[in-house]
């Protein structure tokens, strides 16, 4: 019997996992890294067009695979916070809550974000600079 209780000990042992129960991290992998925005698509109404861009930072937004980002935006109160996906919107908290952007295309190189919520188009084309 007692043979039996070790082997069941020993089971059990090799049956356990190192998991600890950590949540996924499920940002897509194309996201993760530094990206430059190198074009702005405008409308006025009648015209519309893409026009290249250079803030003359090395990067514009870092988004990172723990949901965080670093924008080298002037904007103060966003510079840092987190980000989140559902479906094809992405939202970055605290700045723009009830704002969600619209992903429009998303590779390992190339991202287009959509502003949904100006009377014109407006999307920011980004150029991934790293993958970190």
């Amino acid at each position: 019997m007692r043979s039996l209780i070790y082997l069941f000990c020993l089971v059990l042992s090799f049956s356990c996992s190192n998991n600890d129960n950590k949540p996924e991290n499920n940002v897509p992998q194309e996201l993760i890294g530094k990206w430059k925005i190198v074009e702005i698509y405008s409308s006025d109404g009648s015209n519309e067009s893409w026009s290249p861009y250079d803030s003359g930072e090395p990067y514009d937004i870092w988004l990172k695979s723990d949901w965080s980002y670093v924008s080298l935006d002037s904007n103060l109160d966003c510079n840092n916070g987190s980000f989140s996906i559902n479906n094809d919107q992405i939202t970055f908290l605290p700045c723009a809550s009830e704002y969600p952007l619209t992903i429009e295309t998303m590779t390992l190189e190339i991202l287009v974000l959509r502003d949904n919520f100006t009377p014109e188009v407006y999307k920011t084309k980004y150029s991934k600079v790293t993958n970190e």
